[in-house]
């Protein structure tokens, strides 16, 4: 076995993400060929990463949120969650035909989409304020798809790697958060026509905007952008051939068909 190395180039480490996605190819986690990928390096590559994306015409959409873990600090309550940015690149319509040749080794979440009417950004962001910025909402999916090989072996291998986001899916009916109790909506996720996951929104931190807000207290956010919430009834692999559909109760549904 090849000894670890030491000083990871973050621009390196970025273009062979970016190589991975292109080709399909995964590539060795970061953790795994250096003596210590920290958080810091994770975040470095992460920047460098969408620093390239937008160089070669990307624009920024949005963010994903992912797994939300919970702690103090002292006597303040501490919500920090794992997340991701979503590129224009990566937003499809409802019933978009996705080729699986673009894909390594995807899953489906079903997840709220949240368009932001307004800034937000913390600290003392609250389920107050991240409700009052929200636009509207709509049924989702997320593919998510890392580009390691075996899958990030931790977190900092997940955050170098976007939280491994590959595509949103945006259903088509907008709706509003404040007539809607996003924390009682029953979603079915059906593959191929056989119900696999089912949940409600308060399977994410017992309602889609403690999860938001936990977001912007840690990264600023801006108005016009999309917000995937994280999965609301588990992930599931995906192959060729997959017809996906998910079913948000006073939401409609949304669509996806693996080619």
């Amino acid at each position: 076995m090849l000894p670890k190395l030491t000083a990871p180039d973050s621009k390196q480490l970025a273009e062979e993400l970016i190589g991975a996605a292109g080709l399909c190819r995964p590539v060795p986690p970061f953790s795994s060929r250096y003596e210590s990928f920290t958080a810091a390096d994770a975040a470095s590559v992460r920047q460098r990463w969408l620093e390239l994306k937008t160089a070669s015409g990307c624009k920024p959409a949005g963010k994903k949120i992912g797994k939300v873990s919970f702690g103090w600090n002292g006597h303040a309550q501490v919500l920090r969650p794992g997340w991701g940015h979503i590129l224009d690149s990566t937003l499809l319509v409802d019933g978009t035909a996705l080729p699986c040749s673009h894909l390594i080794q995807p899953s489906v979440e079903a997840e709220f989409a949240l368009l932001l009417n307004r800034d937000l950004a913390g600290p003392g962001i609250t389920a107050a304020h991240a409700l009052a910025a929200i636009e509207g909402v709509c049924a989702a999916f997320e593919i998510v798809d890392s580009r390691f090989q075996p899958k990030a072996l931790t977190p900092e291998d997940a955050f170098a790697d976007n939280s491994s986001h590959a595509y949103a899916v945006i259903g088509p009916h907008l709706a509003s958060p404040r007539a809607i109790d996003l924390a009682e909506v029953n979603v079915n996720l059906e593959i191929n026509d056989q119900v696999r996951g089912q949940g409600t929104g308060a399977a994410i931190c017992g309602h889609p905007v403690h999860a938001l807000a936990a977001l912007a207290n840690l990264h600023p956010l801006r108005a016009g952008e999309i917000i995937l919430t994280g999965s609301v009834a588990g992930a599931f692999p995906i192959k060729s051939g997959d017809r996906l559909r998910a079913t948000f109760r006073r939401l409609g549904v949304v669509n996806l068909t693996i080619e």
